[in-house]
């Protein structure tokens, strides 16, 4: 049994080597056998003069590790209890109180500082306690208490003064912060000039990075970035020689901030997640608050609405834990903007007026301000543009006296906005002018686009066409570089969210002047605004074939590929389980059901949170962002002499189309209205979804099941197909959808006669002459007809086991997978063998979260971030399985769902599905598609022939059309 005595367990031996940072006594203290050996060694004096040196190393490793700090802490703890010195306990409680306000514990930090600080005095230790209220001031400004921070200050001053310089310097940066959250930069700047000044003659280059680092949050809100970056970035490395690991992680992340605030979307969020590991990992939780929040800011930036709220709430809950009424008021003022931007305005405002009224209390005016900058926008967004006005105006008083120029700027342009929803285009026009005169210096590329946008849409309500254009193109321009800073997949369709009307008004007002000139370059800005993303993705493929599995080729680590691996793992066991407690019927725990479902969407998030960060963290990049804009020439260059492209795209609610042949390129305008469309597609999956009742219900009311599908049909082709025919020389089509036209089988379009487009062309579809380009330059496949099947068969697609035979029937040396055997490891060791790869089974789309869009298998679900690892040398994939081809379209034309997976694990051709498949039509569909590959047709016309077989024998559209062909239709 260990003496009481004894100092060392088993976790102060696992945080010794931290705890070295410190001085000789901290060390001695952790590896002393007994207090007494300890305090023999040291009785030359008061006992708590060693306390005061121990209290000293806490202040150090603060900075370094506060995991360190709190063990030593705990040390000085039971040491003072057994020396039982009121002093010496007084310092005890001042070392646990600096590590509990370096947590955010502001409140209990504050109260331990006031017990130390009655010890201190009534022992006389007056130079001790000024040191003591130094630290308070820090807490008492953190909890918003001011002017009882700047009554310490002063109290503290009149001791210090009589010649503890270094002190000094420590309460004049903190009497600096008071003056720096109460908004009076002046002031701040002038106690930090004092700081700097004392600092200066000691040469200790760590405290004189606090200074730098207190200064560059003054820099940083008077819009001068650059000098705030260099700033952090000489205070980090000051922090890291001196090995306050702690601190040096802090200055990289507001850093970061500034990064964010530059437009840098990419080199911000992965300094971000660099630091809130390191911060975590050294204990920081109230520095994880903020890395927490500032995340928040840039997804609100991206339009990544739902992860900004998640990362706010994060912030939130733990500024909460901690007690920083400003932190969680900050906090709950991004959730509100993330609702906002998903349309939740009530929740929204009540969020505002909260943190608004926490603000008040702390008479902190540029908050104030700053939220009713906010709640103008919010105004804005629900029409009241007299309220949005009135806030604006009064935020911008503040903004202006306090000389806080982005934050002018903003505001001027929310009352431009506000003036020209209420018919002043004069004003409007004026101030919009104003507003980026004022930004010419500034970095507010979000500001900017705004204007140029606003001021388009003014000189186009004009009638000065040209003038209109040009805005539009420098609003455009701003975008483009703003895009450059973002990485993600995901983000960079969430990013256009709010920006696509630029786009769409610079793409009318070229059409608009209609030259030859311009319409190239209206051609450019609908490819520029669609499926940009998809395209980059198919790129970095092209240009890393070399590197064989997807994971490689997108830079994925071995460390990375495991945790994505386990992650995965565990989310098919999570849906197994939910799936075997389901099928319990009456006794089905609703509430084990329902863990599991929260477990599976727990794995969801991480694995989209971890792909996210390898896209940003890879270093290629910056290369694959390269890519240029698809052109006229290369949709044209993509045709075939034999073959058509068409086009569509939208300009507000007007649909309008480009119609490309090898020679020229046309385009037809205002050919339907999205609206309309809109309202026939949903009665379309209305009439399609009805054979879902039932065979008996679909053999009742078949005749009048085909007429109301095909009176459906018949609209569509009326309104986005038959303004186009006069254009239209060849047989052979390709379709380039946009928006909602993406769900349109438009091979099934019916026109006056009675005749389905598929009896006169043959049809292919692309997301966007880009990726069209790109899957045509694949290269050359390994020659052969090989082929491998895999097959899951389950109750409802007993069908599978006879398309399985007729493709061993066509391919005898096919490769056939089913049942047990149809695993992910075996699909991942035999498609890169196959020309065709075949996969039969279950599909489900996920509309809640269509990159989770998944084929069954016999041990997992198929996902795209299951695709990763997937290398293909096929010529085409056959997802001969419902909704297959269901995708979501996010902004910016982006489709989410597993055609991206193949896509990019280097399929230039995919066989997809667009609604529930009828499994023995789809059987025999297979099968007939197949027969004709094999005696040489092309893929595009092997599966029209199909079609024409199956509709010959089954009729309704419902059995023959769900399949598509996407990308190369060779």
């Amino acid at each position: 049994m260990q003496s009481r005595n004894c100092l060392l367990n088993l976790h102060d031996r696992v945080n010794l080597e931290a705890v070295k940072v410190s001085s000789e006594l901290a060390d001695k203290l952790m590896r002393a056998r007994s207090f007494d050996a300890f305090l023999s060694k040291h009785n030359g004096g008061p006992r708590w003069q060693v306390f005061a040196a121990l209290k000293d190393d806490v202040d150090r490793l603060v900075g370094c590790d506060l995991n360190a700090a709190a063990n030593l802490t705990g040390r000085i703890e039971r040491l003072a209890a057994h020396v039982g010195d009121p002093p010496s306990n007084a310092f005890a409680e001042a070392s646990r109180g600096r590590v509990l306000h370096l947590l955010g514990r502001h409140h209990e930090a504050n109260a331990l500082y006031n017990r130390a600080l009655t010890t201190l005095r009534a022992a006389r230790l007056t130079n001790e306690a000024a040191g003591i209220r130094i630290h308070q001031v820090y807490a008492l400004t953190q909890m918003g208490q001011y002017d009882e921070a700047l009554l310490t200050a002063r109290s503290a001053r009149r001791v210090l003064a009589r010649g503890e310089t270094l002190e000094l310097a420590k309460l004049e940066m903190n009497v600096g912060n008071v003056y720096y959250r109460l908004d009076r930069y002046k002031r701040a700047l002038k106690h930090y000039d004092r700081a700097d000044e004392i600092l200066r003659a000691t040469g200790d280059d760590a405290m004189l990075a606090f200074v730098d680092f207190s200064r560059s949050n003054i820099l940083a809100e008077m819009d001068k970035p650059e000098q705030a970056e260099a700033l952090l970035e000489r205070a980090a490395a000051a922090w890291e020689r001196s090995g306050r690991a702690l601190l040096a992680a802090q200055a990289k992340f507001q850093a970061a901030y500034l990064q964010f605030v530059r437009g840098n979307y990419n080199s911000a969020l992965t300094a971000y997640y660099q630091a809130r590991e390191r911060v975590a990992e050294l204990g920081g939780a109230l520095l994880v608050a903020w890395c927490d929040l500032e995340i928040a800011e840039i997804m609100l930036a991206l339009n990544a609405f739902d992860d900004a709220a998640a990362s706010a709430r994060s912030a939130q809950s733990r500024f909460g834990e901690l007690d920083v009424p400003y932190g969680r008021a900050r906090a709950a003022s991004v959730r509100a903007l993330a609702a906002m931007g998903l349309q939740q305005f009530d929740q929204a405002q009540t969020s505002l007026m909260g943190a608004r009224e926490v603000f008040a209390s702390s008479d902190n005016t540029t908050l104030i301000a700053q939220m009713d900058s906010y709640l103008a926008e919010l105004a804005l967004r629900r029409g009241d543009a007299v309220e949005a006005a009135r806030r604006a105006a009064s935020a911008l008083r503040v903004f202006a006296r306090q000389k806080l120029a982005t934050r002018t700027a903003y505001c001027r342009l929310l009352i431009a906005r506000a003036a020209y929803e209420t018919g002043n285009r004069p004003k409007a026009l004026r101030m919009a002018r104003a507003t980026l005169r004022q930004i010419q210096t500034l970095v507010a590329p979000g500001i900017a686009y705004r204007c140029h946008h606003l001021i388009g849409r003014l000189e186009r309500d004009r009638r000065r066409r040209s003038r209109a254009l040009d805005s539009f193109r420098r609003g455009v321009d701003v975008i483009e570089r703003m895009r450059g800073g973002v990485a993600a997949d995901e983000f960079k369709a969430t990013f256009l969210r709010d920006k696509i009307d630029v786009y769409e008004d610079a793409i009318a007002a070229c059409l608009d002047e209609g030259t030859p000139d311009l319409i190239e370059e209206a051609f450019r800005l609908v490819e520029s605004s669609k499926s940009r993303a998809l395209a980059d993705l198919l790129a970095r493929y092209a240009r890393r074939p070399e590197t064989g599995s997807g994971s490689r080729k997108l830079g994925i680590g071995n460390e990375t590929r495991s945790r994505l691996v386990k992650l995965l793992e565990d989310l098919n066991w999570y849906s197994s389980q939910a799936r075997l407690e389901n099928d319990r019927g009456d006794q089905r725990r609703s509430a084990v059901a329902d863990r599991y479902v929260r477990r599976m969407s727990d794995c969801e998030r991480q694995v989209a949170q971890l792909f996210r960060r390898v896209e940003i963290e890879d270093a290629d990049y910056s290369i694959i962002h390269g890519m240029p804009t698809a052109t006229a020439s290369d949709l044209r260059s993509a045709v075939k002499g034999d073959e058509q492209a068409i086009e569509y795209f939208t300009t507000g609610d007007e649909i309008s189309a480009f119609v490309a042949s090898r020679q020229e390129v046309n385009v037809v305008r205002a050919i339907a209205s999205k609206r309309e469309l809109d309202l026939q597609l949903a009665e379309l999956r209305f009439q399609l979804e009805k054979f879902t009742y039932g065979a008996q219900y679909v053999d009742a009311h078949f005749w009048q099941l085909k007429e109301a599908t095909d009176r459906c049909l018949s609209k569509l082709y009326d309104a986005i197909f038959a303004p186009l025919e006069k254009s239209l020389s060849h047989q052979r089509l390709i379709i380039i959808p946009h928006a909602s036209l993406h769900y349109v089988p438009f091979h099934t379009l019916c026109d006056g006669d009675g005749n389905y487009m598929i009896d006169r062309f043959e049809m292919s579809y692309a997301p966007s002459a880009a990726v069209l380009k790109l899957c045509r330059a694949k290269r050359k496949r390994p020659r052969g007809d090989k082929l491998v099947a895999f097959g899951v068969v389950e109750r409802g697609t007993e069908c599978i086991k006879d398309e399985l035979r007729a493709l061993g029937t066509i391919f005898p040396e096919a490769v056939m997978v089913a049942g047990g055997d149809a695993t992910r490891d075996n699909l991942m060791r035999l498609a890169p063998q196959a020309r065709f790869l075949h996969l039969a089974s279950h599909g489900y789309f996920r509309r809640d979260n269509p990159m989770f869009s998944f084929l069954k298998l016999a041990d997992s679900r198929l996902s795209f971030y299951n695709l990763l690892d997937l290398n293909l040398n096929a010529e085409m994939v056959t997802l001969s399985a419902c909704h297959t081809g269901m995708n979501e379209v996010f902004p910016g034309d982006e489709l989410h769902g597993l055609m991206r997976g193949f896509l990019y694990a280097g399929a230039p051709a995919l066989i997809m599905s667009l609604w529930a498949v009828n499994d023995r039509s789809t059987s025999e569909l297979m099968r007939e598609t197949y027969s004709h590959i094999r005696a040489g047709a092309d893929k595009r016309s092997a599966l029209r022939r199909a079609q024409l077989a199956i509709k010959d024998e089954y009729g309704h559209p419902y059995y023959w059309a769900p399949f598509i062909l996407m990308g190369n239709p060779e």
